[in-house]
């Protein structure tokens, strides 16, 4: 086995940050270099950012012993071992001698601090998380120079159940000490955790299953049992649309959380508790849901989610007896079936968004046919598409109306163009006068996603149900296309699913990669946005969104795990 990292690549690391490619690196160093550069890591100076790590996970409690058990072997070998968590942040550290301590001591491989590769570019620990596999990164191919003394070679540790990467493996040493022997070790560290953690999480899961088997035989009703990526649930509790994620965060989180205590899942479902242990640790619970809460979602379906669609239906009729109606809400939220609804099926449709296609004069003419119709209310979409000389228009033939003639026209808005800036509704809604009703987009309604995907499912045939795992990511997913894209969503997976459960395979990737992501706060919602919208007016560089948002690159970083983005 080739180790590369001599003068040779010395030069050709400070070719590359003079602007050449050079081709006698190692591709996927070069690959990384890249990443790197686009990230806008500082190959001159880097400070390793320290981040608020959990020293107590599984991973942890598996993996030290093993690497402790391997570092009385290395004593004198001038190795150092270090252990990090899936983000590339030390969670422990061993090292043979005093000098090399030190070294790594100013280098910052310390715990607590992180180096995932968008902080300090090519590494071992943060390329090796960043490409899934090992990593050997030896001298000058570390992209920032004052890692060049040193080689790192790391592999990620995938859990051999969720298959999901939980940490990374590390050893250190001087750059003239690396040998191909230093890729064995690594490797078969990685096994001996995955090994561990095999064994352990098969006895963690039995213990879980024989707490829900025997909660079940007791209670009769709903059942759910969850931990760290385990969910146990009977049909009764998988009815019910419960985020396993959530309910388990919100059961760590209790101070007083205790066998037999009450937690309240909701304002219409609670549960009795009891917790499952391993050794010292609280590993999972149980809960026996007391009030299952079927009033939700025994209720009639609607065009939107019962709550919130009667409310407005409410509010527009109630408008519409006055006079207007003008309902706003983002594309796909159901404005035109709102009021279709409360105008009825005979109210006229005109579309303002065919103006530009068949000319102002001539979509003008329709919508005076259309007020002069007796006893016809009209319902105008997308009014904020009008241009200004057609607006103008619509204004003035709505002044030559009475106040009572025209209090059956509806108008819609899409507030996600009206706030660009577009000035062209603005004489319309003044002349009209009416009072308006806002459809909140779906994102901001992720306890409600599943119940309305429930009952768009039972409308492709006979009555199924979504797993849990399916229901995470339709709740956690933004749905940017609002309710017509949940029911296209739906449809699809309606069509691929043949069982009564649909499963999380049968919803589209965007969808599916949704599942992993914790439910979001609506200011956690409205700063993601932010910095979504920032980042891709910086056309992706991180570093420019970083400015322009006014805080430091590493806390962008941070933000951007949090949120997924």
């Amino acid at each position: 086995m080739a180790v590369g990292g001599g003068r040779g690549t010395d030069r050709a690391w400070e070719r590359f940050h003079a602007g050449e490619d050079p081709d006698d690196v190692r591709s996927d160093v070069l690959t990384s270099w890249r990443r790197s550069r686009i990230n806008g890591v500082d190959p001159e100076h880097v400070e390793v950012p320290f981040v608020e790590t959990d020293l107590d996970t599984p991973f942890v409690r598996v993996a030290v012993p093993i690497m402790a058990g391997l570092a009385e072997l290395l004593v004198g070998a001038h190795t150092s071992l270090a252990l990090a968590d899936e983000r590339g942040s030390v969670v422990w550290r061993w090292v043979s001698e005093p000098m090399l301590r030190d070294t790594l001591d100013e280098l910052r491989v310390v715990q607590g601090f992180c180096f995932g590769e968008e902080f300090v570019g090519t590494n071992g620990l943060g390329t090796a998380l960043e490409t899934g596999r090992l990593a050997l990164v030896q001298g000058a191919e570390h992209f920032v120079q004052r890692f060049h003394d040193v080689t790192c070679v790391a592999a990620p540790v995938r859990h051999p159940l969720t298959r999901r990467t939980v940490g990374a493996v590390n050893l250190t040493c001087r750059a003239e000490h690396t040998t191909p022997l230093l890729s064995l070790v690594v490797r078969r560290l990685v096994e001996e955790v995955r090994a561990a953690l095999l064994e352990g999480a098969t006895a963690r899961e039995r213990r879980l299953l024989q707490a829900f088997l025997a909660a079940r035989a007791e209670a009769g009703g709903p059942v759910l049992t969850v931990g760290d990526d385990v969910v146990i649930a009977d049909s009764a509790a998988c009815d019910l649309g419960l985020d396993h994620r959530d309910v388990w965060d919100r059961v760590r989180g209790r101070r007083d959380a205790a066998d037999g205590a009450v937690v309240a899942l909701s304002s219409e479902l609670s549960a009795r508790l009891r917790l499952v242990h391993d050794g010292g640790a609280t590993t999972g619970a149980v809960l026996t849901l007391t009030e299952p809460a079927t009033s939700r979602h025994s209720r009639a379906p609607a065009a939107d989610e019962p709550g919130q669609w009667d409310l407005a239906l409410e509010q527009a009729r109630a408008l519409a007896a006055e006079g207007p109606v003008v309902v706003r809400g983002e594309p796909g939220t159901g404005r035109t079936t709102l009021l279709t609804t409360v105008l009825g099926a005979d109210a006229a449709l005109l579309d303002a968004a065919t103006c530009v296609v068949e000319g102002t004069a001539a979509w003008t003419r329709r919508f005076a046919a259309c007020l002069d119709r007796a006893a016809m209310p009209l319902v105008v979409r997308h009014v904020e598409l009008l241009p200004g000389a057609a607006a103008q228009a619509v204004a003035a033939l709505l002044g030559t109306r009475s106040a009572g003639r025209i209090a059956g026209i509806g108008v819609t808005v899409t507030v996600g163009d009206a706030t660009r800036g577009s000035s062209s509704p603005a004489p319309v809604l003044d002349r009209l006068g009416g009072g308006a009703v806002t459809l909140p987009p779906l994102r901001r309604r992720a306890s409600e996603v599943v119940g309305l995907a429930q009952r768009e499912l039972h409308r492709h045939g006979r009555r199924r149900s979504f797993s849990l795992d399916a229901q995470a990511a339709l709740r956690r997913y933004d749905w940017p296309g609002n309710l017509a894209e949940l029911a296209r969503v739906v449809r699809e997976a309606a069509s691929r699913s043949r069982g009564d459960v649909v499963g999380l395979d049968a919803l589209p990737a965007e969808v599916r990669a949704a599942a992993a992501r914790r439910v979001l706060t609506p200011l956690e919602r409205a700063e993601s946005s932010v910095i979504a919208t920032v980042l891709q007016e910086c056309g992706g560089n991180k570093s420019a969104a970083a400015k322009t948002l006014g805080i430091s690159r590493s806390a962008l970083y941070v933000k951007l795990r949090s949120y997924r983005l």
